[in-house]
């Protein structure tokens, strides 16, 4: 089957044929300025070696992931201390791009990796004769939605480096956080 768009799509489009709600729960997206989301990001940044984090929260979404009754946050948070937003060749000193999962575990609030990349210490540009670069990527939460009819939402993120892009489902269980397939494109 297929559908005919109006206009081509300024973001990604995720097309789902099957019998069941892909979207069984509502999220809700959150204020990214809210001092908790903030301290967690700065906390998380710490233990990947950025000692003095500088917190750039690009998008928070509020959902129940499982279907327990009990909401999931997701972050998305990414500085690379462009200007414009762009994802440069070279990561910089302390700059970093992820996807976090904060959530109830045992009774406890814990703060977990969905993907991401770190940089403590700036790559280093080389020489004239060497162009060095590393190529980071930034991730950025896509979608959430039930996948594969189990009645679990699947975590849906993007990637984008200089020259190419992913798209990588999660699945989210208690004990950890899988990726089931992915798809890119680039050099």
């Amino acid at each position: 089957m297929e559908v005919s768009l109006s206009e081509k799509p300024k973001g990604s489009v995720i097309g789902l044929a099957a019998p069941w709600n892909a979207l069984p729960r509502k999220s809700q997206v959150i204020d990214v300025t809210q001092q908790v989301y903030i301290d967690a990001v700065r906390d998380f940044l710490k233990t990947k070696g950025i000692e003095q984090p500088k917190v750039k929260i690009d998008s928070i979404l509020r959902v129940d992931l499982d279907g327990d009754g009990e909401d999931e946050a997701l972050i998305s948070a990414t500085n690379y201390f462009s200007k414009d937003d762009r994802v440069p060749m070279r990561s910089p000193a302390g700059s970093y791009s992820m996807v976090l999962l904060r959530r109830v575990v045992a009774g406890k609030v814990e703060t977990q990796l969905v993907e991401g990349e770190f940089y403590p210490k700036a790559y280093p540009k080389g020489t004239d004769d060497d162009a060095s670069f590393n190529a980071p990527n930034a991730y950025k939460l896509l979608a959430v939605l039930d996948l594969d009819g189990d009645g679990k939402m699947e975590i849906v993120i993007g990637s984008n480096y200089y020259e190419g892009e992913e798209i990588t489902i999660y699945r989210c269980n208690p004990d950890k956080v899988e990726a089931l397939l992915s798809v890119s494109c680039g050099a």
